[in-house]
Parts: structure tokens; sequence; C-alpha cells
């Protein structure tokens, strides 16, 4: 009897999980969930993550709100183009490093590890359709 009773609440578990996971939102963030979002980064610090959807009332699991934030809400992220000392810092970096992507963020404050990598992947494709070498000579 014992056996059956273990098994319907780990049945019951299982249904309360997958109730929970079917509730999260997917898809594009809009502005007010990201201000739900600021707002809460802001109260009460980055980490632990799981909280946010637990505390917040978004409907996001914990590793979208991390990811939302790290790579486009963050106040110190930077906008745009690589400056040519970024440019410069990331191939020297490569060189040293390798595929180190979030090493290399590192190193440069207000840039993403997928920032990074993108950048990368693109510029070695167009050096090695022009037939340049991947790395210039002084590296």
């Amino acid at each position: 009897m014992e056996a059956v009773s273990s098994s319907s609440s780990s049945a019951a578990a299982a249904a309360a999980v997958a109730a929970a996971a079917a509730a999260l939102k997917k898809g594009p963030w809009t502005s007010a969930e990201d201000a739900i979002l600021v707002a809460y980064v802001s109260k009460h610090g980055e980490g632990n993550w799981n909280n946010v959807q637990k505390h917040s009332g978004l409907s996001r699991c914990g590793k979208s709100c991390r990811l939302r934030w790290a790579n486009h809400l963050r106040p110190n992220l930077k906008k745009g183009a690589f400056t040519p000392d970024e440019e410069r810092l990331i191939i020297e970096l490569h060189a040293k490093l390798g595929n180190k992507w979030a090493r290399m963020a590192a190193q440069l404050p207000g840039r993403t590890d997928n920032e990074i990598k993108n950048y990368w992947n693109t510029r070695i494709k167009r050096r090695l359709r022009a037939g340049l070498p991947v790395y210039p000579s002084d590296v």
C-alpha cells in the first residue's frame, strides 16, 4: 500500500511542476515586464533569479530573468559598435584565451559574452572571405 501512496504523491508533485512550467511565458519581453524586472533587481539586487518569479509577479523562469537582465537591462551595458581599442583587446584576448567569451567579457566592462562571441564570429567570416589571416601579424 505504501508504494501506491508514494507513487501517487510523486505523480501529484510532477503534475504541479508541469502546471507551473506551463504557466511560464515565453517569447519577446514587454516594456512592462522589463520595468518589473528592473524594479525587482533595484530593490533586491542580482542573484537567486528563481526568486524573481516567485516574488515579483513575472511569469518568466529564473534563467530568462537572468539573461534579460545581463544582456539587455543592466545599467552599465554598452550599446553599439565596439571601439577600436575594444576590437584590439578582443583580438589579443582571443589569441591568449581562445573561445572563452565570459572571461573576455570580464576584461571588457559593459560588454556581454554573447556580444563578444558574435563580434568575433562575424570578424572571422569577413577576414576568411577576404583571404586575410585571422590574427594580425603583430598579435
